[in-house]
């Protein structure tokens, strides 16, 4: 059987590999990037390219120096250079020697690529994708119900352990059906997990590039840092929600491309590329529904994100919205994320206080 490398996007690389089964190829993918991956991408990418870039490229040379034959780099619009990166590692590849051919995945004909190239039955496309789209819900559900959880846990820890078994169970289940029938039972799962309700979280939202939000490795687990410290996050690159956006689905999508111009209006004219627009989007849209505070995570070098900083740092003064920016590369020392996090919810306690709430 062909094997395919797909680039990481977190814990959606469990529905990520229902595509692959569908193509009837096994599907290499990781929940994480790990240190191992991230030297060879250190080593092989150019100093000048983003964290991204040397993630998925230390990704396909580990995958290709285990004998995998074949990727697919996902793409990007607008002037993010993540849109030339496959081209790049493809190029990257054969200079070192290495036999791995890289899809793209845009359309050149009827069919894109990739399902050309392996020519899947119809079947099995229409298998494949619904247990990709039952997974994606699934893990979506799934996120949410662990950051609501994490802060008011009881017990430190049993929000990632639990989450850590059902993600586990899910990637194991190939039937639709079956499918279906466990993401009705997350809710019942988490609601085992000994909390206290009454107790008052910061509510946080994460905005920036998605590779690094959604990696655990590469954003240094910021996610639990900030649930463990009381906070009920919301990582704002879901995956269902970024389809929606993508092909526009959903007559009252509030994350479409037209919505997010709307709210980002007066500040930010144009889409920019990556998820940039989003950034500055949804930043304004927690102000409004009452968060204390918003995280920039960025690629350090990521054009789109960092030009919108000054932009968004504007945003939020405006507002006397608390904000948090973090850039992260290869070389980002974990105990200076702790410090920056830990001072951050202290200062969004303390403005609570000063705004007449309390903790207890």
């Amino acid at each position: 059987m062909h094997r395919l490398a797909i680039p990481n996007i977190g814990n959606y690389a469990v529905a990520l590999a229902a595509l692959g089964e569908c193509l009837g190829v096994q599907s290499e993918t990781c929940l994480s990037i790990t240190p191992e991956m991230m030297a060879l991408g250190a080593q092989y990418a150019p100093e000048t390219c983003c964290l991204p870039m040397k993630a998925y490229l230390g990704h396909f040379v580990k995958a290709a120096r285990e004998g995998v034959e074949y990727a697919v780099m996902v793409n990007s619009i607008g002037r993010c250079r993540l849109r030339y990166y496959g081209k790049l590692q493809q190029k990257i590849l054969d200079d070192v020697g290495l036999k791995m051919h890289v899809f793209g995945l845009g359309y050149d004909g009827i069919k894109p690529p990739l399902i050309r190239y392996f020519d899947p039955t119809l079947r099995q496309v229409l298998h494949g994708g619904a247990c990709y789209v039952n997974k994606l819900i699934a893990i979506d559900i799934l996120e949410i119900e662990a950051w609501r959880t994490r802060p008011r846990e009881l017990n430190s820890g049993d929000t990632s352990q639990l989450f850590k078994q059902t993600l586990q169970q899910l990637d194991k289940l190939t039937a639709v059906r079956d499918i279906r029938k466990f993401r009705k039972t997350i809710h019942e799962r988490f609601a085992v997990v000994p909390i206290d309700a009454t107790r008052p979280v910061l509510r946080i939202g994460l905005l920036g590039e998605c590779s690094v939000l959604r990696d655990k490795y590469l954003n240094h687990n910021v996610e639990e840092m900030l649930g463990n410290l009381g906070a009920e996050v919301r990582n704002f690159f879901l995956m269902g929600t970024e389809l929606k956006s993508i092909f526009n689905l959903g007559v009252l999508n509030k994350h479409s491309r037209k919505n997010q111009l709307k709210k980002a209006r007066g500040h930010l004219h144009d889409p920019v590329g990556g998820h940039a627009l989003d950034s500055v989007a949804n930043a304004i849209r927690c102000h409004e529904q009452g968060y204390d505070g918003v995280v920039h995570i960025c690629p350090a070098g990521c054009m789109p994100e960092v030009s919108i900083r000054p932009i968004l740092r504007q945003a939020c003064k405006e507002r006397d919205f608390s904000l948090l920016e973090l850039s992260f590369d290869e070389h980002t020392g974990h105990e200076g994320v702790c410090t920056r996090i830990e001072a951050f919810v202290d200062i969004l306690w303390e403005k609570r206080r000063r705004q007449g709430f309390h903790e207890t």
